[in-house]
């Protein structure tokens, strides 16, 4: 269900994602979220696609949840249940199969920021902005946002975050660990696809488990990471993709 508000290019191994509602910031209203709830696992499914790129069109990323839905045009019901699509959205960027990379340019605030973290990797443009803002709107962090920031800064500057609600730059948002690079906004797509093109190269087998195990890796004890380790690498050793990219690393070594 590919919409002209959520647009997909296939390039090789890697799904490039646009959120393309410009006029509206890509907040998440149902123009994007129904397109990307149908599409999504979709892509999640698809051994084709090896890789996720999640971006916005428009010059921002996004804002997050749509402020026509609040204020005096709050319903409670219809609320929840949007909540409940866009998590689901965030529940698979997260810990579905693909990697994720996030490119965010603009404003990337509110529930926008816990969607550009809902990824594996983030690059910003130098025009990035980023603010967990809800305490400004009397509010609690949302879609993600608290989970996310908590574990890639640490508790202590992500309470300082979401009870300020203090705006930030994408230089500042390097600094603390947030994302992984600040590129020129004239060359960031072309980066990313670049990164998002290496990375599709590699076993589709692979990229699942080892993003399965990074995910977990951070939430057990080590005598656990390590058993899961030992169960997982006998599986992958045994695969069809092992045994060609060792035979095409062998051909590779120096002879003697």
């Amino acid at each position: 269900m590919e919409s002209d508000f959520f647009k997909v290019e296939r390039i090789g191994g890697v799904a490039r994602c646009s959120m393309n509602n410009p006029k509206n910031m890509n907040a998440m209203g149902a123009d994007l979220i129904f397109p990307m709830l149908e599409t999504i696992p979709r892509l999640m499914a698809d051994d084709s696609v090896k890789v996720i790129v999640l971006r916005g069109e428009g010059g921002n990323f996004s804002t997050g949840g749509d402020a026509n839905m609040l204020g005096e045009n709050l319903d409670p019901v219809i609320l929840s249940e949007a909540m409940v699509k866009v998590n689901d959205i965030l529940l698979m960027l997260s810990q579905g199969p693909k990697p994720v990379i996030t490119e965010v340019d603009g404003f990337a605030v509110g529930g926008g920021m816990g969607l550009a973290l809902a990824s594996d990797i983030t690059y910003a443009t130098e025009r990035a902005v980023f603010s967990v803002f809800f305490i400004q709107i009397a509010a609690v962090p949302d879609l993600g946002c608290a989970y996310f920031l908590t574990e890639r800064v640490g508790m202590a500057k992500a309470r300082e975050l979401v009870f300020t609600g203090k705006m930030f730059n994408a230089e500042k948002a390097l600094d603390m660990g947030l994302i992984n690079k600040v590129s020129p906004h004239e060359s960031i797509s072309e980066e990313v696809m670049e990164l998002a093109t290496k990375i599709a190269s590699r076993s589709a087998k692979a990229l699942a488990w080892t993003k399965r195990a990074m995910s977990t890796v951070s939430r057990v004890d080590l005598r656990t990471a390590l058993d899961l380790e030992a169960h997982l690498q006998p599986l992958l050793l045994m695969s069809q993709d092992h045994k060609e990219a060792i035979k095409a690393f062998l051909e590779r070594m120096p002879k003697t």
